[in-house]
């Protein structure tokens, strides 16, 4: 099928790339049909395929933040239907600033995708002590010390 996309025009992908998110991203509830595409060596663009002007820059935490970790609560395992942690992929949303250095990511809610079943949701916990607006750049430049 043939979609337009935010950042790289119109694409065409295949229906077994689809990830389905039931209740849409928070903020974005219509969109509930979305598409992972690869930008550059750490970034991936989450395009909704429902609307082309919904994208999200997300990047993988464990890239820039060893100790970083997700708990997630058994109805949203269920919710997912994960069966084991192969099936997880966990992303978390670029903010991009300029300079780019001051670029962050929201650690409080990730966006869990069972990889196998293409099931998607960002998950907001009750408690966490994670920031909205973890700096990349800080992160990046303590791992070179």
């Amino acid at each position: 099928m043939i979609i337009q996309t935010k950042y790289f025009g119109e694409q065409e992908i295949k229906e077994t790339e689809i990830i389905l998110f039931s209740s849409g991203i928070p903020g974005f509830a219509h969109d509930k049909r979305f598409i992972l595409q690869p930008f550059g060596e750490a970034f991936s663009i989450l395009q909704s395929i429902d609307d082309e002007d919904v994208a999200f820059i997300v990047t993988s935490p464990f890239l820039y933040f060893e100790d970083y970790s997700v708990d997630l609560p058994d109805h949203i395992v269920q919710q997912l239907d994960i069966r084991s942690q192969e099936d997880v992929a966990v992303w978390v949303i670029v903010s991009v600033r300029k300079p780019f250095s001051e670029s962050t990511v929201n650690l409080k809610a990730p966006v869990v995708i069972n990889v196998s079943k293409k099931l998607g949701k960002q998950y907001i916990p009750d408690r966490s002590d994670y920031s909205l607006r973890a700096r990349l750049a800080a992160t990046a430049s303590e791992k070179r010390a």
